[in-house]
């Protein structure tokens, strides 16, 4: 079975081929074969802050989102975002959407980030086995849940990674990352195409064999898509 693989698009772009004047998404996620079916509507924005709203009329039924922080910028480093405010700050804002979503026949898949409520494996793994019932997913995405401490044992970061969220995930993200010239400053990498950063890619090519479900899609960012697919061997 050959592994579909999707380009996120970035939505205005995508509005304004067919004549949309405000796109209701910041990205999607579209297939490069096959029916032009979306994956996934990807939403900017911080979920635990006032005022965040998801458009029920984006183009897929699956919205990815952050599962957002408690610190006034979105990838700022805030610790109480781990502790115990904003766990329960993340468990109010799932009960208040899950209804909507059951209503919409909408499902929100998260997307984890190091800075974030679902910060790591442990996190993205509770919420899908404690929420089973509701229609919440998590798409495995090694690219932001890396922060530039985690580089000296990247290999053992990527193995747990997959080997847990792998057979479970929506879907697999797979961004490359950099130490960019602010890194240090910031706390944060700098991320890019597959292949032009510093992931290994020959061990994700095997923990992709390994733990990913045949049916379980692969997104790139856009930008040198056949040299992405040729380096995973997908």
């Amino acid at each position: 079975m050959r592994r579909a693989i999707h380009l996120l698009h970035d939505s205005k772009a995508l509005a304004r081929m067919i004549g949309v004047e405000a796109p209701c998404c910041s990205q999607v996620a579209m297939p490069t074969e096959g029916a032009m079916e979306a994956f996934a509507s990807f939403v900017d924005g911080n979920p635990l802050s006032e005022g965040w709203l998801v458009d029920v009329d984006a183009p897929s039924s699956r919205i990815v989102s952050w599962s957002g922080t408690l610190a006034g910028e979105l990838f700022e480093d805030e610790p109480r975002t781990w502790m115990r405010a904003g766990q329960d700050r993340f468990k109010r804002f799932l009960d208040e959407v899950a209804p909507a979503l059951h209503t919409h026949g909408r499902t929100l898949c998260f997307r984890p980030h190091h800075r974030h409520v679902l910060g790591d494996v442990h996190a993205s793994v509770r919420l899908l086995r404690e929420r089973a019932a509701d229609p919440f997913e998590v798409l495995l995405s090694p690219a932001d849940m890396l922060a530039p401490s985690m580089l000296g044992t990247i290999e053992d970061h990527l193995v747990r990674m997959f080997a847990h969220l792998g057979p479970v995930a929506a879907g697999v993200l797979l961004a490359d990352v950099r130490p960019a010239a602010d890194t240090e400053e910031t706390g944060l990498l700098e991320q890019c195409p597959l292949g032009q950063g510093v992931l290994p890619t020959a061990l994700l090519r095997q923990l992709i064999a390994d733990h990913l479900r045949p049916e379980t899609p692969v997104i790139f960012l856009p930008g040198a898509h056949d040299a992405q697919r040729t380096t995973l061997g997908l």
